[in-house]
């Protein structure tokens, strides 16, 4: 278990003193335990003891104690208010008229968002990955992404760490970001949007993320991604910040029923690999 002594996970160099660091950023990890201001209450899902026994209830998000400084928390906290009102109101936004939206087919279209800066953007993503991989929190515990991919994202996250947002301003005109390609997904609506989930299943690449009514994916490189059907749907190049909106339907097959799906179906292999 780590200690407030322990070396900040993020700069190396501070000691880690920070409690309650949410893994996943809080404005768009807790919309499915309830709306806010009323009681909040989620399941943890851990595939395996879900056939015997009552599932851990949750209100918050996972948060986890010292593995960043007060200053690298600052800075995630920067960049995350930085980010919210386009990702929290792109619906708002686009139907006002300030977002360009490129359709696809029916089930699939794109949306072209005109804030944050891109590279804000970028550092969101590649905060939340880097987070999830360094967490030790049973959510996260198997969660480990390719060694190479997890300390470029430390370095991208340190190279433009800032405490106010001048200072961001000024690191994203001097700054350089080393590139991996990511896509976001959403749903233009949601069947019962308290039926979502959180979920790190899949740290290979690309990597991805369940959070809420968000999905994120990440390939270390873009000879990675070419020749993947999200190519031409994802946030390849430094001025990439579109995200993909599915129907309904996709979302709740592929973001919701299937991870619920894969959690039943380890609990069984737990169950019986007990006997």
């Amino acid at each position: 278990m780590r200690k407030p002594t322990d070396e900040c996970l993020l700069c190396k160099v501070n000691a880690a003193n920070k409690t309650n660091s949410h893994i996943l950023p809080r404005f768009i990890s807790t919309g499915f335990l309830g709306a806010k201001g009323a009681p909040r209450k989620g399941f943890l899902l851990n595939g395996i003891n879900e056939l015997t026994a009552k599932p851990k209830t949750v209100q918050d998000s996972p948060k986890e104690d010292y593995i960043l400084c007060e200053e690298c928390e600052a800075y995630f906290s920067l960049v995350e208010t930085a980010s919210a009102p386009a990702v929290k109101f792109w619906q708002t936004k686009a139907a006002e008229g300030e977002l360009k939206i490129v359709p696809i087919h029916p089930h699939l279209k794109l949306v072209q968002l005109n804030s944050p800066e891109p590279v804000v953007m970028r550092l969101l993503v590649y905060s939340m990955f880097w987070r999830a991989d360094i967490s030790d929190l049973g959510t996260f515990k198997n969660y480990k992404l390719d060694s190479d991919l997890a300390e470029s994202l430390r370095c991208s996250l340190l190279e433009f760490k800032a405490l106010a947002n001048g200072a961001l301003q000024a690191n994203l005109k001097t700054k350089e970001i080393t590139l991996h390609p990511y896509a976001t997904m959403t749903a233009g609506a949601f069947k019962d949007e308290t039926a979502n989930v959180l979920a790190a299943i899949n740290p290979g690449n690309p990597a991805s993320l369940h959070v809420d009514k968000f999905g994120f994916y990440i390939f270390k490189a873009e000879k990675d991604i070419a020749g993947n059907f999200m190519a031409d749907f994802s946030n390849i190049k430094i001025s990439d910040n579109q995200i993909m909106v599915v129907s309904e339907q996709l979302w709740y097959d592929v973001m919701v029923k299937r991870p619920l799906e894969m959690a039943v179906e380890q609990a069984k292999k737990n169950l019986l690999d007990s006997k």
